[in-house]
């Protein structure tokens, strides 16, 4: 067998050593050099504490107003409106009129010399009922600004369709020892009304700036009647 040459010796060295550096580096677990293949993708690799939140934080989440099982929101309490109509009965026979406060109304109907009457009674979803204590009966629709109805008084029924008046038209009632006295104020300032003391008598004239009135002499001061008032 012939000689090697120096050259393939000296490679057989190389290889060698690079085989003894290999397992080596595997059996005593040091690390991979920097730089290397292996150290740049495990160095571009993420690891689950690259990704984990901070320890003691909580992820923000959206805040949600619930309303408590069981309950209803609260609702507004309905307005007390207060409303005035007045007018003539259809066939003029007399003068009336309405006023309305909640569910609540009263009327007066008079002809300004002997024929009246007061009535109290309900104004739900849009109808009156009203009643006096001596019987007679008003019905009627309130609708876009007006009443429409009936008075009925003895058998006899009058109809009427008025309405809705502003100030100083209205309804207005006063008394004394003697008397009641009531005050129909039309929208044309026209006054209907009756001194009843027993006798019923044309009612004296009223001062609706003042609400004055004087009765056989006597200085009286009118109220303006509203809804919930009880005759």
């Amino acid at each position: 067998m012939g000689q090697r040459s120096p050259l393939v010796t000296l490679a057989a060295t190389a290889v060698g050593l690079v085989t003894f550096l290999v397992v080596n580096s595997t059996q005593t677990g040091n690390p991979t050099p920097a730089g290397s293949p292996a150290a740049v993708i495990s160095s571009a690799t993420p690891t689950a504490s690259d990704t984990s939140p901070a320890p003691g934080t909580v992820p923000p989440t959206a805040t949600k107003t619930t309303t408590p099982p069981g309950t209803t929101p609260p609702s507004k309490p309905s307005a007390q409106v207060t409303a005035v109509y007045a007018g003539r009965t259809n066939g003029l026979e007399a003068s009336l009129a309405i006023a309305t406060k909640g569910e609540r109304a009263a009327a007066y109907v008079c002809d300004g010399r002997r024929l009246e009457a007061w009535l109290t009674g309900t104004f739900r979803d849009g109808h009156l009922a009203l009643r006096s204590k001596t019987g007679e009966r008003l019905t009627a629709a309130i609708t876009n600004n007006a009443a429409i109805g009936t008075f009925t008084l003895s058998g006899r029924t009058l109809r009427f369709a008025i309405a809705k008046a502003g100030p100083p038209a209205g309804l207005y009632r006063a008394r004394n020892n003697t008397s009641t006295i009531g005050w129909i104020v039309l929208p044309d300032g026209k006054q209907v009304g009756i001194d009843n003391d027993g006798t019923p008598a044309p009612a004296p004239p009223l001062d609706t700036t003042t609400r004055a009135a004087t009765v056989d002499g006597v200085p009286v001061t009118a109220q303006a009647v509203v809804g919930d008032e009880t005759f």
